[in-house]
């Protein structure tokens, strides 16, 4: 495939290839932009109805207000609608043109497996470990999706799943080990991202996700990803104790530092353990002006400890929910004042 020439201040996000995989100047900060994983009660789903690809216009807007990366949410079921056979050819060319629309743009995508541990099928949904979802099956359509994209120069990195949690009786390092195995028997150039189990939750990283450290990549190239809210029940509701917005501020948060105490778990254990790190979801209402500090401090902590992430949420169909940056009325929405000062940070 024809190599991408990146724009001038794109030009620092890369250094020449070393070996088999090129190493990163500059890590970006990115926007997880959302609907290719929309409509997950109806699959595979109507496309342009129960789910949508992001287009060009809203692309060139993230572009244009300095990041250089998203992080895009997918699904297995449409991907793979039989387990263990053939990539879907018409949902694979959305995912091609997306990338190749990115591309042209100057964006690096970072691909994410939006799945939760699980698959459904005929109504039924499995856990992966289960005797109808073994880890095989993860294994198998990762070294399908590796295989197909490795060519793509602007693919930032393959997230294997996002938020597993409650898993069977395999625990989540060996079905992350496995999968790991398959992309790199087909694709040793992109980086592979591994969310936490239980939600990758920050603040109970270590409990739950101590022996990850142990994993191992062929071309050493892992990159750890835990999520992080600053509500007290880190879900990114940001609800009060009756489940409405009614000061849900006061309720959730004690001084502006809060993010900082949340995250501290996983920074703790990536320095320890000289591991690599991504916070693929955090984010902030946009109704109230204090969350806004409370988002700066934090980001200004995680990159001073050398660690990129990716906000949640953009997208087109996400209407009012809070937590979003996609431009209500032609208008930016106010955490994009603060996220704007955090794109690129020294590897």
């Amino acid at each position: 495939m024809k190599a991408f020439v990146y724009p001038l201040i794109s030009v620092i996000l890369l250094l020449a290839s070393s070996g088999s995989s090129a190493q990163l100047l500059y890590k970006p900060f990115g926007i997880k932009v959302c609907g290719p994983e929309f409509g997950e009660a109806n699959f595979p789903g109507i496309y342009g109805v129960d789910y949508i690809y992001p287009d060009s216009t809203g692309l060139q807007y993230y572009y244009d207000q300095g990041f250089r990366m998203i992080d895009l949410p997918f699904r297995w079921e449409r991907v793979q609608p039989v387990l263990m056979e053939e990539l879907d050819s018409v949902e694979m060319k959305r995912l091609f043109t997306l990338i190749e629309q990115c591309n042209k743009i100057g964006l690096q995508v970072k691909l994410t497996l939006q799945n939760f541990g699980r698959y459904t099928s005929n109504n039924k949904t499995w856990v992966i470990g289960s005797k109808q979802l073994p880890s095989s099956a993860l294994e198998d359509v990762w070294k399908r999706l590796a295989n197909a994209f490795k060519l793509y120069e602007n693919i930032y990195g393959f997230q294997i799943m996002n938020e597993p949690h409650d898993m069977f009786e395999m625990s989540w390092f060996k079905i992350a080990q496995e999968a790991i195995n398959g992309i790199r028997s087909v694709n040793k150039v992109h980086a592979i991202f591994i969310s936490g189990s239980e939600y990758a939750n920050a603040a109970d990283w270590k409990i739950n996700n101590n022996q990850l450290k142990l994993l191992v990549d062929s071309c050493d190239n892992l990159v750890y990803e835990a999520h992080c809210y600053f509500d007290r029940d880190f879900t990114g509701r940001y609800l009060n104790a009756k489940g409405t917005t009614d000061h849900a501020y006061e309720y959730n948060i004690r001084n502006t530092n809060a993010g900082i105490q949340i995250i501290k778990p996983f920074l703790k254990w990536l320095k320890k353990n000289k591991k690599k790190g991504f916070v693929g979801e955090y984010g902030v209402p946009d109704d109230d002006p204090r969350w806004l500090e409370v988002l700066d401090k934090f980001l200004g902590n995680i990159s001073k400890n050398g660690v990129n992430g990716a906000y949640w949420a953009a997208g087109p169909w996400w209407g009012n929910y809070r937590l979003s940056v996609e431009p209500r009325d032609g208008k930016d929405r106010p955490q994009m004042q603060i996220l704007k000062k955090y794109q690129l940070i020294a590897q």
